[in-house]
């Protein structure tokens, strides 16, 4: 078996038509993130996109876009906004993620939205539920079912609705909102958010807002940028930004207007766009990620394990800087609750920086913001 890792001039149309057939010959890789045209797209906004290439006999039996960073390392594509990630593999290869990324020549890869297909890789990693809607065309049946299992929340939902009807004289929902005006204001609302919860602002670096303008300018036939919208009497009231792929709307970026919090407008944009889909042809999978947030909860009818770690291609990397990621870990483990638990956010938090920001000045300006976010929780911690 033979293993190149390209940059994106060197990937040949031959090579994209094979990354293309590899990714629809199974239903697991039947997601927006694995699509090679998010992995292209990246790559013209950021150098150090890699693809990994694996060939048994002369034929691309695997693909696998990553970020090569310093020291062998490498990060998931797109990251720290690419949910799903991992190579995508021929089912009729033995290769696993294991050799993949020593075939490339790579010690490692820092996962937080792993895609499980092999035992191999994944034996230390944390998995979590990711949180999916399955319509099947189905609207009624599935509103029922929802409605048997949560029966307080769509009380509280017919309540909402009509206190909507009192209220206002026009509630819009946009299922396919192209203004510059509501996709400014969804960034404009995001980054407040993150400010007002000390959050890295992953959307500030030029490549993150360069790759958002042109996954708004990209429109294939299975691949694509989504944004839903929800007007109250003409005022914005909340939004998200998914990626489409054929069966799968994968939500992504999303934000409400504190002003109309007390109509939980997340809710039901959340519930007006999946009525919409229901009723159409295009897909009928709605994939909200991980996480204990109220609509995920409600509006999920199944899970898929995701995992979060570090994928190795050897179990041990004699390298400081791993080392203490592995020491940083186990104390994660071995702590009280409370101090792994902050532990935990500032190690996510960490990660989110290094991520996102590539020159040294700016991520040297986010670590220590986060150090110093980080050293006062644990002061709080150690005082109560």
């Amino acid at each position: 078996m033979n293993f190149r890792l390209l940059r994106l001039d060197q990937m040949t149309d031959d090579l994209w038509i094979a990354f293309d057939r590899l990714r629809d010959a199974r239903a697991i890789y039947d997601d927006p993130f694995l699509d090679p045209v998010f992995a292209r797209l990246v790559a013209e906004v950021r150098a150090d996109t890699r693809f990994g290439v694996a060939f048994e006999g002369g034929e691309p039996v695997g693909f696998w876009p990553l970020h090569r960073r310093p020291g062998a390392w490498a990060r998931p594509v797109g990251g720290p906004f690419s949910d799903w990630h991992g190579p995508v593999l021929s089912e009729h290869t033995t290769l696993t993620p294991h050799a993949f990324l020593k075939g490339l020549g790579l010690l490692g890869l820092s996962a937080y939205g792993w895609l499980p297909q092999v035992a191999e890789s994944e034996t230390r990693l944390r998995f979590a539920g990711a949180n999916m809607t399955a319509l099947d065309g189905d609207w009624e049946g599935f509103i029922a079912n929802q409605t048997q299992r949560w029966p307080k929340h769509f009380k509280k939902m017919r309540r909402l609705g009509r206190n909507l009807e009192r209220d206002f004289g026009e509630v819009e929902f946009r299922f396919d909102d192209a203004s510059d005006e509501t996709f400014e204001l969804l960034m404009a609302l995001k980054r407040e958010q993150f400010r007002r919860t000390g959050r890295h602002d992953v959307l500030a670096p030029r490549w993150a807002q360069a790759l958002l303008e042109r996954l708004r300018a990209a429109e294939g036939p299975r691949f694509r940028l989504r944004h839903v919208s929800l007007y109250f009497d003409g005022q914005h009231a909340a939004s998200e930004l998914l990626l489409q792929s054929d069966k799968v709307m994968h939500g992504w970026i999303t934000a409400y207007e504190q002003a109309f919090a007390q109509y939980s407008p997340g809710n039901i944009l959340v519930q007006m766009m999946l009525e919409t889909m229901a009723a159409q042809d295009g897909p009928q999978i709605y994939d909200a990620g991980p996480g204990l947030d109220h609509y995920k909860r409600h509006y999920s009818n199944y899970q898929l394990p995701v995992g979060s770690g570090v994928v190795r291609a050897r179990e041990l990397a004699f390298r400081p800087d791993r080392l203490l990621g592995q020491a940083w870990r186990s104390g994660e483990r071995l702590s009280p609750a409370r101090l792994a638990h902050l532990m935990t956010q500032s190690r996510r938090r960490l990660d989110q920086i290094c991520l996102a920001e590539l020159t040294p000045l700016r991520r040297l300006n986010g670590l220590g913001k986060a150090f110093g976010r980080t050293a006062a929780a644990l002061e709080s911690a150690d005082t109560d």
